[in-house]
């Protein structure tokens, strides 16, 4: 079963990472070399707060239910009133702060306003909705379903911004008036996905939450498992974003947008692995110890193969294929962009060694690796960054992966006790295998 949502969860995923590409490059030619880096600063705000007031619970409701540890009105109970307490706290202290004039820490310059605050948590509360009812039905292991919406998402967005770019194309507007279309584009593709989980959600989960009287106790409980995950999830989070403010703190707006272009296509990458790595949590969290180790190592061998064959085309083309998409004006972005793949190939499989450690309530360890990548990418970003501007970025980036990659796979053979080194290439047996299931799942 496993085997099955992996290969069709992968299938899934290369038009979803082709129409990505797709959507990415008109969004980016609408908003232009001024405009990308701002927004993507942006982003970078509401997954920073989608991060710190979710306390990582998606983790737990998968955890808790295929555990069956909970009940899952129980888990449902307990999941409305995090995300309810949670966001009521994030919009009194956005509002607070704004009022305060504290917003102009986390509001871009010249986007200090009470339009972007409220766009700003939308797109918090949006994103917080749907990970949670997604994160219901990974623990059901509905993926055909969450495939199903990852592939019309990415349709929506391939036809919307290409439309919107032709349509702007021979108009003369701004840099924040292309920031707003982008902005006003993705809160509404953000909130149609949103109505699309309500109504499968009401359709296929159909649980009602349920308050019991001891539900503080339950939250407790709840969220100190999830504590270790919430803070690995927290250290983890700078390590792929910290870069952006430092870079917007040494450099131009035009270089923030050259780098943040690099990171972006690379994220969509990582996106690869997130995917698997959300497909193989609920099997790694369920079983005896020597069937999950045995699918673990034919996971992670077949993953990385697959994602050195996707690193090492994205390195060979990306010298022309990005000035044809993008443009001319962001040539300097290729050499930060094959810098950068190096690292997200480790980065990759360290995504499913992580999720290993977690299923095995062992987060302690990423944690750990995660730290020690956080210290290299503060010291080599500002060491680097001033004297190297974006390839210095990229090298600290890329050094920071390696690090958290090599302390990660150091623990899992350690402290899981996995008997071979071997857990990146496929051996002869593992591809029997493969053959194995592909045709079961052709003859059905």
């Amino acid at each position: 079963m496993l085997g099955k949502h992996l290969i069709s969860s992968v299938l899934t995923q290369i038009p979803v990472f082709i129409l990505g590409i797709i959507s990415g490059i008109f969004s980016t030619r609408i908003l232009g070399e001024e405009a990308k880096g701002v927004f993507s600063l942006f982003q970078a705000n509401y997954l920073l707060f989608l991060l710190i007031f979710s306390f990582g619970i998606q983790t737990g409701v998968v955890y808790f239910i295929s555990s069956k540890k909970y009940s899952e009105e129980i888990v449902a109970g307990i999941t409305f009133t995090i995300f309810l307490s949670s966001s009521t706290i994030l919009l009194l202290l956005l509002l607070g702060s704004y009022f305060l004039n504290f917003s102009n820490i986390y509001l871009p310059e010249n986007y200090n306003s009470i339009a972007y605050l409220i766009a700003l948590f939308i797109l918090f509360l949006l994103s917080f909705f749907n990970s949670l009812i997604t994160a219901f039905f990974q623990s059901r292991s509905k993926f055909h379903i969450i495939n199903r919406i990852a592939i019309i998402n990415s349709v929506f967005n391939a036809i919307v911004f290409p439309l919107i770019f032709f349509y702007l194309q021979y108009q003369s507007i701004s840099a924040v008036e292309k920031f707003n279309v982008v902005l006003i584009i993705t809160v509404l593709l953000l909130f149609i996905n949103s109505l699309m989980w309500l109504v499968l959600y009401i359709k296929y989960i159909t649980i009602i939450p349920i308050f019991s009287k001891n539900i503080s106790s339950q939250i407790k409980e709840f969220i100190s498992y999830s504590l270790l995950i919430y803070i690995g999830m927290f250290v983890n989070f700078f390590n792929y974003r910290l870069d952006l403010w430092i870079v917007n703190h040494y450099l131009d707006e035009k270089q923030l947008s050259h780098y943040s272009l690099a990171a972006n296509i690379n994220q969509i990458i990582l996106y690869l692995s997130v995917t698997i790595a959300s497909v193989v949590l609920p099997s790694f969290s369920s079983g005896d110890e020597e069937s999950r180790k045995k699918a673990f190592i034919q996971v992670s061998r077949f993953s990385f193969l697959f994602f050195l064959i996707i690193v090492a085309i994205a390195f060979s083309v990306s010298n022309f294929i990005i000035p044809i998409m993008y443009g001319e004006e962001f040539t300097s972005t290729v050499i930060p962009f094959q810098i950068l793949s190096l690292g997200i190939l480790f980065s990759c499989i360290t995504q499913l060694f992580s999720i290993y450690l977690v299923s095995s309530n062992k987060n302690i360890y990423n944690i750990i690796a995660c730290s020690i990548g956080l210290i290299f990418t503060v010291f080599f970003d500002i060491y680097l960054i001033p004297k190297f501007y974006t390839i210095g970025a990229s090298i600290a980036t890329l050094i920071s992966y390696l690090a958290i990659f090599i302390f990660t796979y150091i623990f899992v053979l350690s402290r899981m006790k996995i008997e071979t080194k071997n857990l990146f290439l496929p051996s002869k047996q593992d591809f029997i295998y493969l053959s194995t299931l592909i045709l079961k799942l052709r003859n059905k």
